[in-house]
């Protein structure tokens, strides 16, 4: 289901007892929160919730939504070494409604209980923020990650296969070390196909993006393969580049760089 899809689900359902929503600001880079002053704000902003249903005298009402937090909260701790940047829990009191997220991007801490949910940042995030993809190049190998308000939802490697010639499935591919007859008559055939290999390569990423309904995708690596990836895409495939070489650094790592320089 695509966020936008997601988006539309949540805010069709209505609880005549409640819905909670749940915005947490996780993230350690900010001077504010750098020690672990989210479980500070997550805690008044709960007990002040609670205060405030309490004041309309409505038991069962107060009820719900004890049982409510007292589930989020363990969830949350349960989860607090994951934590990165932000955090999202929608809930419903019935239980048909339960959506969570740990989130590279931050949000601002809010805490509501209403009949349905307060959607405005997860609406705001997916505007920001869409479902797009992280191409890492190198050389023959390609990294391909499908992101999603800020996290990754999936990842795909590619590699140049010289016996079949063509891009496959880095697992089912020769490895580097044993490509063609070496790693030097490797690099050989990769210098004369270069253009012709980055060629098929971008129209493989552009059948993926569309099989996988993505809005474009952000290149990564040298800035020879960025360079030779782009000008084989469609601008409209393309929202961004960035010429640095960080296929060695984990794909969450990635995403991070890409979201602090170019977004």
């Amino acid at each position: 289901m695509s966020v936008v899809e997601n988006i539309k689900k949540i805010k069709s359902k209505q609880d005549d007892i409640g819905v909670l929503t749940l915005y947490l600001n996780t993230d350690a880079t900010d001077p504010g929160q750098s020690n672990g002053e989210w479980k500070i704000h997550l805690k008044n902003g709960m007990k002040e919730l609670k205060e405030q249903v309490k004041d309309r005298d409505n038991p069962e009402e107060l009820k719900a939504l004890k049982k409510l937090l007292e589930k989020a909260e363990a969830e949350i701790y349960s989860k607090q070494k994951e934590m990165q940047r932000g955090y999202i829990l929608i809930a419903s009191a019935d239980g048909e409604l339960w959506r969570e997220r740990i989130l590279q991007v931050p949000v601002t801490t809010s805490i509501q209980w209403d009949k349905t949910a307060d959607t405005q940042q997860v609406e705001e995030l997916e505007q920001k923020f869409p479902e797009t993809a992280i191409i890492v190049v190198q050389q023959a190998d390609v990294t391909f990650i499908e992101t999603e308000l800020g996290t990754i939802q999936d990842e795909k490697y590619f590699s140049w296969d010289l016996e079949r010639q063509s891009w496959v499935d880095y697992q089912e591919a020769v490895q580097p070390g044993e490509r063609g007859s070496g790693k030097d008559e490797f690099q050989r055939r990769f210098n004369e196909n270069q253009h012709r290999w980055y060629k098929d390569l971008a129209q493989s990423l552009s059948k993926e993006l569309k099989e996988r309904g993505l809005k474009g995708a952000y290149l990564v690596g040298s800035r020879e393969s960025v360079s030779e990836l782009e000008s084989n895409m469609s601008g409209s495939h393309v929202r961004g580049t960035i010429a640095r070489n960080l296929g060695s650094r984990p794909n969450h790592e990635i995403l991070k760089e890409v979201y602090d320089t170019l977004i």
